[in-house]
């Protein structure tokens, strides 16, 4: 062989090997990627074969658990339903005069079981419990408002005999809300103006609804009534007061509750301080006249004896909250209930032709 033939050879060769090179390493790499797709796909059958062999859901137990909750709530609705429909109870069709006849004798009555208190405080206005304007000035409501104000002093008449009958002394102030409220009129009108404005108020249908609700409640025809009754009562009929709306028959949710003290306590703890040094100094005079005594106070000096020994439990101790002073509180509720159902609409009359 020739150098130019062998030269070609090894060439040929170098090339080959080179190819035979190449080929060796991607058939590695293709290995490597081949154990990894390997890989991949034994994991996503293993995830599948997971999946097939969960149970579905919902499953029947799911579904079993599902209808219990269903169940229950709907048990909670018709119980609130319930609830709301507990209303206290009114004279149904009651003139406006009747009206106000009935409610200015639970006025009276309820004045009446209070007349001690509000003498002991001094109070000159007599309590008309936002309904002033019929038990004070005489004025007379419109027919389609006396069942709505019928409610709202029944409301106010059972919350003031429920604190009156826990212990409260004396109601202070009472509101709710005034739908009745009449509007001022220009009094320079024709009579003919004043007579058309007067037809307009009559015609026109009663405020049936209350205070703003939320639409869910409205769309089921609940109503809300917001009230506010300052009192003045010990701690105890308070307590009390909460503990039986938490547990009425009438739908009340309480907003707020605030509570002022009478007095302060740093000035009782004061005066008790200066009622026993008045008695302590009034003692010790008695008791210099008194040979005896002036010995034995000599022999027990005056600054090691105790300001408040010997004295009784009242001169000494501050009263706690179920004795002490009535305080000022104020409580504002809501009362919720269901709208009562309207009558239906009576057929229109259809008139038959000649």
């Amino acid at each position: 062989m020739d150098p130019k033939q062998k030269l070609i050879a090894i060439a040929v060769g170098s090339v080959c090997g080179l190819i035979i090179l190449a080929l060796a390493v991607l058939l590695v790499l293709q290995i490597g990627h081949m154990n990894e797709a390997r890989a991949a796909r034994d994991n996503a059958e293993a995830t599948i074969n997971n999946y097939y062999a969960a149970k579905p859901y919902p499953s029947e137990d799911n579904r079993a658990v599902r209808k219990q909750d269903e169940t229950a709530r709907a048990g909670w609705a018709d119980k609130a339903r319930a609830v709301l429909t507990h209303g206290l109870q009114v004279p149904q069709g009651e003139s406006p005069s009747q009206f106000v006849q009935r409610i200015g004798d639970a006025v009276r009555g309820l004045n009446a079981r209070q007349e001690t208190a509000v003498a002991a405080a001094g109070q000159q206005q007599v309590m008309d419990y936002s309904f002033g304007r019929y038990v004070v000035q005489g004025a007379i409501p419109k027919d389609a408002d006396v069942p709505r104000l019928a409610q709202q002093f029944a409301v106010v008449e059972h919350v003031c005999d429920l604190l009156l009958d826990n212990g409260a002394r004396a109601i202070t102030a009472v509101t709710r809300e005034e739908f009745d409220a009449a509007a001022a009129k220009p009094e320079e009108e024709e009579p003919r103006t004043r007579r058309r404005r007067r037809r307009a108020e009559e015609e026109e249908p009663a405020a049936a609804v209350g205070a703003a609700i939320d639409p869910i409640l409205a769309k089921d025809g609940v109503r809300r009534e917001s009230y506010t009754i300052a009192f003045s009562a010990p701690y105890v009929a308070i307590a009390k007061t909460l503990n039986a709306l938490a547990v009425d028959d009438l739908f009340v949710v309480v907003t707020d509750l605030s509570v002022d003290a009478t007095s302060s306590v740093a000035a009782s703890v004061d005066e008790l301080i200066k009622k026993r040094q008045s008695a302590k100094s009034n003692a010790a005079r008695r008791a210099a006249s008194s040979r005896a005594a002036a010995q034995k106070q000599a022999a027990a000096p005056a600054s090691e004896t105790s300001l408040f020994e010997g004295a009784s439990p009242a001169e000494r101790l501050v009263t706690d909250p179920a004795h002490a002073a009535p305080l000022r509180a104020v409580l504002s509720f809501d009362v919720y209930s269901a709208a009562p159902a309207q009558a239906p609409a009576a057929p229109a009359e259809t008139k038959k032709g000649n």
